[in-house]
């Protein structure tokens, strides 16, 4: 069995820095093995995409995502 290739943060679309999905192992560990993960985050995730990738660590403390700014 090899871990999912999705490498996107199901909430903001941006990275989600998951080393198994990057990777294709499950040998190096991610880092949301170690992390706290808010329960608000989690309860945000849509339906069809739970258990297909990790959240980013921004989202996955239940930050707010980071908006880009707009240039003028």
């Amino acid at each position: 069995m090899q871990p999912l290739p999705n490498t996107t943060c199901p909430l903001c679309g941006g990275s989600n820095q998951c080393t198994p999905a990057n990777t294709g192992r499950f040998d190096p560990e991610c880092w949301c093995t170690k992390a706290a993960i808010s329960p608000e985050a989690l309860a945000k995730i849509p339906p069809e995409l739970v258990n297909q990738a990790c959240l980013c660590p921004r989202c996955a403390a239940g930050l707010p995502p980071v908006m880009p700014h707009s240039e003028l």
